[in-house]
C-alpha cells in the first residue's frame, strides 16, 4: 500500500538574469529534502484555491503547484 504526501511548491521564484539554474534547484532541494525523509517524488499538478473573502468583495483565485511524494506504508 502506498501513503502519499502533498507539499506546496513556491508560488514566485525571482532569480538574476542568467540565474535560471537557481530558479529550478528551489524544486530540486525540496525533492531532495523529502526523498532524505523517505519519499519519492511522484508528480507535480498545479492546482487553484478561491478564498472567500468579506461581504462585499470578489472572491480571489491563487494557483499553487503541489508536488506529490509517495512512499510504501
Amino acid at each position: 500500500m502506498k501513503q502519499y504526501k502533498t507539499v506546496a511548491g513556491p508560488k514566485n521564484i525571482s532569480v538574476n538574469k542568467g540565474d535560471i539554474q537557481s530558479g529550478l534547484d528551489v524544486f530540486a532541494n525540496i525533492i531532495n529534502n523529502e526523498a532524505r525523509a523517505g519519499w519519492t517524488y511522484h508528480s507535480m499538478e498545479t492546482i487553484t484555491i478561491t478564498e472567500k473573502p468579506g461581504c462585499f468583495q470578489q472572491p480571489v483565485s491563487t494557483y499553487y503547484y503541489m508536488l506529490i511524494f509517495e512512499r510504501d506504508v
